[in-house]
Formats: structure tokens, C-alpha cells, sequence
């Protein structure tokens, strides 16, 4: 935002008095505050959030200042309320953040130092402040507040843009051990861009013809933002010839703020999960990728990293998918009036993650509904890789050789089994066709066996 449009926003938010004089015969313009807010422009210089009922209200100065406090540097913003506060508490879920404290019947303020609270902040995670009041019903609510680095005091030709957001983004270092970034944008139609500053310079890169970005880690955008009376200055050579130059200050804004009565402030406000959408994005980028900041903002980012498919994905329906089976059926064994022999030996693949639990009974029903290459669950008996090995003409002990090759195919480790027979008509014999499914949940694999046996009157 230019400074002339500063200047036409500020007469409409605060109020011609609060900008400049009127003359006698001209009335003051009422300032305009809308009820409820919970985002705040660059020209605000407060932001307010009401509760339901309007017992409770509260604002704070969006622009916070820093200071030094106990020899740190502090970053604190202040909130009023319209009861008398009796107590005020800062933290993030499950641990105490920042420092809050009553300053006067109907004002506090919270403290963050330089470093790690006020990079946490300013990377997205929202601060949660807990207000108890002398008055009102109840007599205790709760803030949530967003911090970010925001560009104002916009003074330059058109020519260049400087966006007012400086966004949290996930991108890595070459050493991998640094992954937040703090991002801005320029918009101009010049050859190059510069950017200089007493401290706190961003990298600049050209992202097309007419776009840049600024990149800070955290030490540099803390020295651009604080002081945040010193302004940035943006030289650009045009693409006409000109070289022109623009200021912008960056400062620390608060630029979200909810309220809630609810007794607990983290069912109003639970911790995001991964989207679908986010891990999508960041799983589809090649190896070797360093810049995820198209994917979402760095916190949005964060919860994906580690995230298993089947805690962000939709859960799939069971299908059993043929998946090739490396070893041959064993040759038969047969003597003058008795024989066995191993027809065959089929492997699936289960979904990664499955909308509803995967058993031996869900898979072997599938089995026969869809192959019908299996009897019915209830024709047999299921059993575990202890039992499968008494009673079934399939191994022999727990140290077959078959088995081991399962095991090695499969990925070992537990096994929910099935097996069941049933007799086939047979002229001057009796013969018998044996069943065998055996499912590894470890690997999701499913191993589905067919036998014979059988031997003459």
C-alpha cells in the first residue's frame, strides 16, 4: 500500500482526528470498527474480537514493539478488555509461552524474547492467553492470537509492488538441518532488484520477468523487524532504464485474534492435522527437493513430514490385488494308491490403508465372494503361525521349506491363517482338495494355497 493510500486508510479506520486537525465547521469522521474481527489490515492500529453474548470484549494493538527487558530483547503486545482482569496467563498446548502480565484494572501484556518464542510465534503457531475477570459470567475466557511480520508504510512509485505478507514457508537448507523460511514478494518490470537496509537484508531471487522474492531465515528477518522505525529500500531497475526506489518498514503485527468461553480452549482451537492436499503436494516432489513452499505454509507443511498415508488419507475399501508370486508349485508326490500334490500358490496385496480393519475372515470372504477360488470362512478353521503348522497338509513344522519361503516373500512376522478341505468325488478313491490363506498384517500380503490329496481303495 502506497503512502498516499496509508494516509486515505487511516482517515477511515481511526478518524480524521487521529491523523491530522479539522476545520471548526466540518465534523470528525466516527471512526469505523466492525464487531467480531479476527483478521487485521496493515493500517490497523487495533484488533478486536467479541464474545457471543458481548459479556466479554477484547483488542490489542496489532503492532507490536520491542524493547529491552532484564538486557534481552523483548517483543510485547498489549490487550484491553472490558472487565477488570484479576489474571493473565500465555502458553501454546501443553506448555507455558511468553510472559503475560496485568498492567493495569483493564489492560495486560504479554512478553516474548528474541529467539526461540519469538520464532515460534512468527512461524505460525497461534498463542493462547487465558484472561480471569473480577466480573462478568464467566469469570474466565480465553484469546487466541496469530503474529506475523507484515510490510506497511508503503512509500515509492507504482512501479514497484512490495507485498505487505512476509509468509512462513518450509523450505530446506542444503544441510537439511534448517527447514523455516520467511518469504515476501515484489512485484516490478525491472532488469533487477536490490534491496538494503542498515541489517536484516533479505536474499532476493527472480521468480519470472516481473516477479521477486525475499527470503529471510530467522536472525535476519528478527534484525529487519526490530527496529521497526528503520525502513527497507527497494532499488529496481526498470526494464525502460529508470532505476527507481521504494521504503517499506517490516515490522511484528498481530493479525488474528478469536475468543472463547468454552472451558477448554483446545477443543475450540485443536492443532491442525495434516490436509490431504499438503501431503499430497509434498510427497509428489522429487528427491532432492529443498523448496516446499508451494505446497502450503510452513506449518502446514511441518505436520506432513512425518505423517503415515493411512493418519491423512481416506481409508480404502478391502481389494485384494494380484501381485506376482516368485516360486513354482512343488512337484506331487505320489506312491502306487496314494498322492499329494500342490495346485497352486496366489499372493495379493490389501490396501495401505484400509477403511476398516483388515482379518483372516474379511479376506477369506472376499476370497470366495470374488474368486470363489476358497469355501466359505465357516467350512474351516482359523489359527496363528503356531497352530498352522499341526494338522494341515501344508508344512510339515515351523522350519518347512515352503513356509520359509512365504516368510521371505511376505516380510514374516505375525500371520492370522486359515485352512479347510473339503472331499472330491472320486471313482474307487477317495481324494480331498485342501485350502490354506494365510495374511501378514505386518505387509498387508495375502498368500492363498491350494493342495490335494488323496488315495485309492
Amino acid at each position: 500500500m502506497k503512502f498516499r493510500n496509508f494516509v486515505l486508510a487511516c482517515a477511515l479506520s481511526l478518524g480524521v482526528t487521529a491523523c491530522g486537525s479539522t476545520s471548526p465547521d466540518e465534523s470528525p469522521v466516527v471512526p469505523v470498527e466492525e464487531t467480531g474481527v479476527s483478521t487485521a489490515a496493515a493500517t490497523a492500529t487495533r484488533i478486536y474480537a467479541y464474545e457471543p453474548t458481548g459479556t466479554h470484549e477484547l483488542s490489542f494493538e496489532t503492532l507490536g514493539t520491542f524493547e529491552t527487558r532484564n538486557n534481552r530483547r523483548v517483543l510485547v503486545i498489549r490487550g484491553t478488555t472490558n472487565r477488570y482482569i484479576s489474571d493473565v496467563f500465555s502458553f501454546v498446548p501443553d506448555d507455558a509461552f511468553g510472559t503475560a502480565s496485568v498492567i493495569s484494572e483493564r489492560r495486560f501484556e504479554v512478553v516474548l524474547e528474541e529467539g526461540h518464542e519469538l520464532n515460534t510465534m512468527l512461524s505460525g503457531l497461534p498463542l493462547l492467553v487465558s484472561i480471569d475477570t473480577f466480573t462478568g459470567s464467566p469469570t474466565r475466557y480465553y484469546a487466541q492470537i496469530i503474529l506475523a511480520p507484515r510490510f506497511f508504510d508503503f512509500r515509492g512509485p507504482n512501479s514497484i509492488s512490495v507485498f505487505e505478507n512476509v509468509d512462513p514457508v518450509y523450505v530446506r537448507n542444503t544441510a537439511g538441518t534448517e527447514a523455516l523460511m520467511y518469504r515476501g514478494r515484489v512485484d516490478s518490470a525491472a532488469t533487477s532488484l536490490t534491496v538494503t537496509a542498515p541489517d536484516g537484508v533479505p536474499t532476493v531471487s527472480r521468480v519470472d520477468a516481473d516477479t521477486f522474492t525475499l527470503d529471510w531465515r530467522y536472525p535476519a528477518v528478527h534484525l529487519a523487524v526490530d527496529p521497526h522505525t528503520i525502513p527497507l529500500t527497494f532499488t529496481a531497475a526498470l526494464n525502460t532504464g529508470a532505476v527507481v526506489d521504494e521504503t517499506a518498514r517490516l515490522v511484528v503485527r498481530v493479525t488474528g485474534l478469536a475468543i472463547s468461553t468454552n472451558d477448554d480452549p483446545y477443543n475450540t482451537w485443536p492443532s491442525p492435522a495434516c490436509q490431504p492436499a499438503v501431503y499430497n503436494c509434498y510427497h509428489s516432489k522429487p528427491a532432492g527437493t529443498l523448496d516446499f513452499s508451494s505446497c502450503g505454509t510452513y506449518r502446514q507443511v511441518q505436520r506432513c513430514t512425518y505423517a503415515s498415508a493411512c493418519e491423512v488419507l481416506p481409508g480404502q475399501p478391502l481389494s485384494l490385488t494380484e501381485i506376482g508370486f516368485p516360486l513354482q508349485a512343488p512337484d506331487s508326490d505320489a506312491s502306487a494308491t496314494t498322492w499329494y500334490g500342490l495346485v497352486g500358490i496366489d499372493a495379493y496385496s490389501t490396501p495401505e490403508c484400509p477403511a476398516t480393519p483388515v482379518t483372516i475372515q474379511t479376506v477369506v470372504d472376499h476370497l470366495h465372494e470374488t474368486t470363489q477360488t476358497v469355501l466359505p470362512f465357516d467350512w474351516g478353521v482359523a489359527t496363528d503361525r503356531a497352530g498352522m503348522v499341526v494338522d494341515n497338509y501344508f508344512f510339515g513344522s515351523s522350519s518347512d521349506p515352503l513356509l520359509a519361503a512365504l516368510d521371505t516373500f511376505a516380510g514374516g512376522g505375525p500371520i492370522q491363517a486359515w485352512f479347510a478341505w473339503e472331499e472330491i468325488p472320486c471313482h474307487n478313491c477317495h481324494r480331498y482338495a485342501e485350502y490354506g490363506v494365510l495374511y501378514y498384517p505386518n505387509s498387508g500380503k495375502v498368500i492363498s494355497l491350494k493342495s490335494y490329496h488323496g488315495y485309492d481303495w
